[in-house]
């Protein structure tokens, strides 16, 4: 089986579990990637990745800022 490279957006509320309408908003604000062709928009798998790694590297940040200021 061939390795999905973009999904549509309701394929990826089934890989990546965001509310429907956070996921629209974070791709509105480009938070994550994503293109149209036609009227068919798709999100690149990278783009998920990306986003998920951001929010790890935000977390360990204030993490590391909470131990910092304790």
């Amino acid at each position: 089986m061939a390795e999905v490279i973009a999904y549509r957006p309701g394929e990826a509320l089934e890989v990546f579990p965001l509310g429907r309408s956070l996921l629209y908003e974070k791709l509105r604000t480009g938070e994550i990637a994503s293109f149209r062709v036609g009227r068919a928009r798709f999100i690149p798998r990278q783009s998920l990745i990306d986003f998920m790694e951001k929010q790890l590297a935000e977390e360990r940040g204030q993490e590391s800022l909470a131990r910092d200021k304790g």
